[in-house]
């Protein structure tokens, strides 16, 4: 047996599905016996995150004032890293989660010991409406600070063939794809209950925030045209953001209820269909709670799909452009196919069995083993 680790995980969004993806892994470190201490920004950190964080007790945590944006208040944040890591470590292994943090942990100084392993949770450069003058800035960040780190860990095929694309090393990449589990106590029939949906109510469902990465404008759209064909097709919206008042505004047929932020994975098995129309993605959590509870899944080609969609055995796959009439056609297919939709759940269910939380734990204990002989 390998000997037991100590791990400092580092971030700056504490919350939403980087801060999720860091207390799964916490969590599951330390169940494997490692010492963990989370190093967290209370700056935009959610409710749910800090419960959840302080309801571990083997785990202990630290706070750091980090900020999303770049600017002078970074140098103040990389030296009271600096502190914290030496009044608690030495750590073996030091992990920053998303951009800000990953910078940070790469511009450490050698003197503080522990091998620097860096996971993006999507790369700023992956936004299609990023301007060409910003992408080349964050993309020779990345490069620039790449060879700082000892080995960065992407979630996705994509999000890897991104980071190659970017000029970095492919032998400092490794990618690890997300994990996820249900509630124990998730229910079908206590979800459609919550949900306010009859028998013969087919639900397409959208989980995330309201805002342009995601095109909820889209997905309103798309199920208001389907439902045209398709009477007893039920969209609705779990998640809440910037954009919620103009999707609103669109669904002018009122074929989509808007639930705000909820519970997902416990409100998942209540799904007949879900729809994603993200214009970018790494590998989101949704993807992965879509298999595990056997919901049959409308995408666009987006990070993450390669692990979870194959195309017309458990979903279908659209083009990233595709416009709102183009998302609706499989909407209309599955809406009016009770077979498909079973059968396409049964293989969810079957990929689902290889996209565990235990299995991405394990997959990155061996990347910190690996990067520790290395170091």
């Amino acid at each position: 047996m390998q000997q037991p680790l100590r791990i400092a995980l580092v971030l700056e969004t504490s919350g939403g599905g980087s801060g999720r993806h860091a207390l799964d892994l916490a969590e599951g470190l330390a169940l494997s016996g490692h010492d963990v201490t989370v190093i967290w920004s209370p700056v935009r950190a959610q409710e749910d995150f800090q419960t959840r964080l302080l309801a571990m007790p083997t785990i202990k945590n630290l706070q750091l004032t980090m900020h999303r944006a770049v600017g002078l208040a970074d140098a103040s944040s990389l030296r009271a890293l600096k502190s914290l890591l030496k009044a608690h470590g030495p750590f073996d292994v030091i992990h920053g989660h998303s951009s800000k943090a990953g910078a940070l942990i790469r511009l450490l100084p050698r003197s503080i010991p522990g091998a620097r392993i860096y996971t993006p949770h999507a790369f700023r450069t992956m936004d299609p409406d990023m301007g060409g003058r910003a992408r080349r800035v964050y993309g020779m960040i990345e490069r620039i600070l790449a060879p700082r780190g000892d080995q960065i860990i992407t979630v996705s095929s994509a999000e890897y063939q991104h980071a190659v694309g970017l000029g970095i090393n492919a032998r400092k990449l490794t990618t690890v794809v997300n994990g996820a589990t249900l509630h124990g106590e998730a229910d079908r029939a206590a979800a459609r209950a919550f949900m306010e949906l009859g028998p013969d109510d087919v639900a397409v469902g959208f989980i995330g925030r309201l805002d342009a990465q995601k095109a909820p404008l889209r997905f309103v759209e798309a199920v208001s045209l389907a439902a045209k064909q398709a009477p007893h097709l039920r969209g609705l919206v779990i998640g809440d953001g910037s954009l919620r008042a103009h999707a609103e505004a669109l669904n002018t047929a009122d074929a989509v209820r808007f639930l705000g932020w909820q519970d997902g994975p416990a409100l998942f098995p209540g799904l007949d269909v879900f729809c994603m129309t993200s214009h970018y993605e790494a590998m989101p959590y949704t993807l992965l709670e879509a298999l595990h509870a056997g919901v049959p899944i409308v995408t666009t080609s987006v990070g993450g799909v390669e692990e979870t969609v194959n195309e017309g055995v458990n979903g279908f796959v659209l083009p990233t452009d595709s416009t709102a009439a183009e998302i609706a056609e499989p909407l209309i297919k599955l809406a009016t196919d009770a077979g498909q939709r079973d059968a396409f759940g049964a293989e969810a269910q079957r990929m689902a069995m290889t996209r565990t939380v235990q299995v991405m734990v394990e997959d990155t204990i061996r990347v910190y083993q690996t990067a520790c002989a290395q170091g």
